[in-house]
């Protein structure tokens, strides 16, 4: 049988009840969960780049704005220029 369930520290939350009597000694194996996988991992972040991107279009528009907000003005003078001038 396999069941599937959270680890909580020492002790593993499962989504069913196991069909035995209560008190009744298990064998246990324990192995991840295939599909899912443990957050900032490498395995995660690569799985992360290669998804598709889940992004709209006023997604898309809100992130230009904020960036052309926080644009900072360009400056044509040298820092160094009111130095020379001393």
């Amino acid at each position: 049988m396999v069941y599937r369930g959270i680890a909580r520290g020492k002790t593993i939350e499962l989504e069913e009840f196991l069909p035995y009597v209560e008190g009744q000694p298990p064998r246990v194996s324990v192995e991840p969960f295939a599909g899912q996988r443990q957050p900032g991992s490498p395995a995660a972040i690569q799985q992360a780049m290669h998804a598709p991107l889940h992004l709209t279009w006023e997604d898309v528009d809100a992130l230009e704005q904020a960036i052309a907000e926080a644009r900072l003005p360009v400056q044509d003078s040298s820092v160094f220029e009111e130095e020379e001038h001393l």
